[in-house]
């Protein structure tokens, strides 16, 4: 907390007689947006990288608006001076040539179904089964991802499948269990529950959701959230808050029956995520849900030592369809990362995983001292 890292230009480099060069391809967006200005130049083009770790956010704002930091990220507290409704930057800092980039994370936050509980889960008879599913496609489509965008400042992006954009097998094509209230309820129906009601008792069908934090701020108020969503086709929606150790003993005993996880990227490759539906990863491995189904593992296995390429990408679509149709997950969001540069930064580009990408930085010297004599 509060330190530098300071990275500097290896003397010693230029006896290993090694070059790297700045990429010589790009999309016809980078390139518009001069992006490939540099091409074949040789690297790195700074002397000096200075990493601050900050912890507190108004210090970095500060530190960002007065030009010690080249870019800054955007805390949730400051979102509403820096963004307009339109998703656009601020008029003010427009005026002092700040960028705003965005871009989808490699990270998907999502609700798990325990495949082992009796009433959410792959449970019982073949026709308990498919009544279940029914259940689990139900409360799918009761998810409404606008309004839960609204609910973090329209800092999400949609997800329609267990593969988030960019990598190869994303798809944006509509989801058939997107948000449709009045398909949700004629599934719930079908799935023995209508008008989310519990044959067995005659009341509203209680489900209890795990998740590995205090119930409160942004936690609880997104869990206050979900229960409306959920509550408008009837069903009743019983938040469980835990320390963090306590969350992972439940999942690893398989006790919950429905939890609320993310992921985040080791890799940029749809292998990392689609890893969570394999049944050899079942609890206490990452496939917390304890999936299982045989065509899906068959196609892992496949897909596992490929390269990328058509015939991987057709294989992957076929995954993703099953998992979508099996509903093991309702996936709720991929988050969006926003950020700000100073005009005097080139060369910057959002990377999901942007270790060493400094040495493709280059700094424009002439509009820096123009900002030092604007801001003072």
């Amino acid at each position: 907390r509060n330190s530098r890292i300071e990275f500097i230009r290896n003397p010693k480099w230029i006896e290993t007689n090694r070059k790297d060069y700045y990429p010589s391809f790009a999309s016809i967006n980078q390139k518009d947006r001069g992006l490939l200005n540099d091409k074949n130049k040789e690297l790195p083009f700074v002397d000096r990288i200075i990493q601050y770790v900050i912890d507190d956010d108004t210090t970095q704002w500060m530190m960002f608006l007065s030009g010690e930091l080249d870019s800054s990220s955007i805390s949730r507290d400051n979102w509403d001076v820096v963004i307009n409704p339109d998703k656009l930057l601020a008029q003010d800092l427009t005026e002092k040539k700040i960028k705003l980039t965005s871009s989808p994370t490699l990270t998907i936050s999502y609700l798990g179904f325990n495949w082992d509980d009796p009433v959410v889960g792959d449970y019982g008879s073949d026709d308990q089964k498919i009544r279940n599913k029914k259940l689990r496609q139900a409360l799918s489509c009761a998810y409404d991802f606008d309004r839960m965008n609204k609910f973090m400042n329209n800092r999400l992006f949609p997800i329609n499948g267990p593969i988030p954009k960019p990598l190869n097998g994303y798809s944006d094509k509509d989801s058939p269990f997107e948000f449709n209230l009045e398909k949700s309820k004629q599934l719930l129906t079908e799935a023995g529950y209508p008008n989310g009601i519990n044959p067995l008792t005659g009341r509203r069908l209680e489900l209890t959701i795990e998740v590995g934090s205090k119930g409160t701020g942004d936690t609880k108020q997104m869990l206050d959230l979900m229960s409306d969503m959920f509550d408008r086709i009837g069903i009743k929606l019983m938040p469980s808050f835990n320390t963090w150790p306590a969350f992972i003993e439940k999942l690893n005993r398989r006790q919950a029956q429905i939890y609320q996880l993310g992921w985040v990227a080791d890799y940029p490759d749809a292998e990392n995520f689609l890893q969570l539906f394999y049944s050899l990863n079942e609890s206490p491995g990452p496939n917390h849900s304890n999936y299982r189904n045989s065509e899906f593992d068959r196609l892992y296995e496949t897909i596992k030592p490929m390269y990328d390429s058509p015939e991987r990408t057709e294989i992957l679509n076929k995954m993703s369809n099953i998992i979508i149709n099996d509903s093991p997950w309702i996936f709720l969001y991929q988050p969006l990362s926003f950020g700000l540069v100073h005009n005097w930064v080139e060369n910057y580009e959002y990377h999901a995983f942007p270790y060493g990408m400094g040495k493709y930085r280059r700094i424009n010297k002439e509009k820096r001292l123009f900002w030092d004599r604007f801001i003072n």
